[in-house]
C-alpha cells in the first residue's frame, strides 16, 4: 500500500487555499495530491494503530485541543473539531474545507469548487429522498428516545433553530448524509460553533455507552440531520455532488500497486478518484492477476 510521507514533512506541504480532511480509521489507499488532500487517522487517542499520517489528537506531533477519545460516538466528527481547532496552525493560509470519508468522495475540479464557493453557495453530498420523514427514519434506524432528546434541547437551548428543525425533521424527507462538504472556511467556523453546541448539550442526556457499537455512532449520526437543519434555517445555497465510494476488493498479488497506478494514470485535475465505469474496467484487469 503506498504510505504517506512522515508527518513532519506532510505539514511543510500542506498550506493549500483549498485542504480538504480525509478520515481514516484503519489502513487503506492514500490520496496522491498533499496540497489538496489532508488524511486524518479519527480515534487515533483510543487506536494502536500507526497509520503515518495527521492524527486527531495531535498537531506537528504535539497534544493539541481535541476530541479523539470520542470517536467511537462522534464518528468523523473528531476530524471535524480537530481542524475546527487546529488546522490554521498546519495550514495558516486555508481559505476552503472540506470533508471525506476514505471510500467516500466527491469527483470535482478545483477550479470550479472554488468558483461555487465564491458565489455564495457551498457543496454537499446530493441529498438522498426517504420514503418517510427524517424523523420518522432516524426513530425506526436508531433510537427514537435519542430523538425526542435532541428536540427538546432545539426547543430548549436553541430556539431560533426549532422552526427549521421541525420543517426538516419532521416536515421533510429529503437529507445529505455522510457529513460530507466543501465550504469556505469561515462558514465552516460558524457551523462547527453551533454543531459542537449542540452536541455538548444533548452528549450528558443520551446513555451511548450501553449502545452496540452501530447505535454507539448516534453524535454522528445527529449531526448528519442538524447539517441539513443548519442549511435551511440559514437559506444556505447548496451545490449537491454525488458521493462515490471506493469498493471494497478481494486482495490479489500486486492489486494494492495496480490501483495506486490506475488512479495517477487517469486523473483529471485532482479529479483523480475513478469513475464507476473505470472501475468496471479495473476489474476486469484483476481478474487476470494470479
Amino acid at each position: 500500500m503506498p504510505r504517506a510521507k512522515s508527518q513532519e514533512p506532510r505539514a511543510k506541504s500542506q498550506d493549500n487555499a483549498l485542504k480538504i480532511l480525509v478520515c481514516y480509521h484503519k489502513p487503506y489507499m492514500l490520496p496522491p495530491d498533499e496540497k489538496v488532500f489532508l488524511p486524518i487517522h479519527v480515534g487515533k487517542a483510543i487506536s494502536d494503530l500507526d497509520l503515518h499520517m495527521q492524527t486527531d489528537d495531535s498537531v506537528m506531533g504535539q497534544p493539541c485541543d481535541n476530541i479523539s477519545a470520542k470517536n467511537e460516538s462522534y464518528c468523523e466528527l473528531t476530524a471535524l473539531y480537530w481542524a475546527w481547532k487546529n488546522l490554521k496552525k498546519l495550514c495558516p493560509n486555508v481559505r476552503y474545507i472540506g470533508l471525506f470519508h476514505y471510500r467516500r468522495f466527491f469527483d470535482f475540479d478545483e477550479n470550479q469548487v472554488i468558483r461555487t464557493l465564491e458565489s455564495g453557495k457551498i457543496i454537499i453530498a446530493q441529498k438522498s429522498i426517504l420514503r418517510y420523514s427524517l424523523r420518522i427514519q432516524y426513530s425506526v434506524g436508531h433510537m427514537s428516545e435519542d430523538y425526542r432528546m435532541l428536540c427538546r434541547i432545539i426547543k430548549e437551548k436553541f430556539q431560533d433553530y426549532y422552526d427549521a428543525f421541525i420543517t426538516v425533521m419532521e416536515k421533510n424527507n429529503k437529507i445529505s448524509f455522510y457529513n460530507m462538504f466543501i465550504m469556505k472556511y469561515e462558514d465552516f467556523v460558524k457551523y462547527c460553533e453551533w454543531l459542537f453546541a449542540v452536541l455538548s448539550e444533548v452528549e450528558p442526556l443520551v446513555p451511548y455507552q450501553h449502545y452496540n457499537a452501530f447505535q454507539k455512532r448516534v453524535f454522528g449520526f445527529m449531526a448528519e440531520r442538524l447539517f441539513n437543519v443548519y442549511i435551511h434555517k440559514h437559506n444556505i445555497e447548496t451545490e449537491q455532488y454525488d458521493v462515490y465510494t471506493y469498493p471494497n476488493i478481494p486482495k490479489k498479488k500486486n492489486l494494492i500497486k495496480l490501483v495506486y497506478d490506475f488512479l495517477r494514470c487517469c486523473h483529471n485535475n485532482i479529479a483523480f478518484w475513478f469513475t464507476q465505469e473505470k472501475f468496471i474496467r479495473l476489474k476486469q484487469v484483476i481478474k487476470n492477476i494470479p
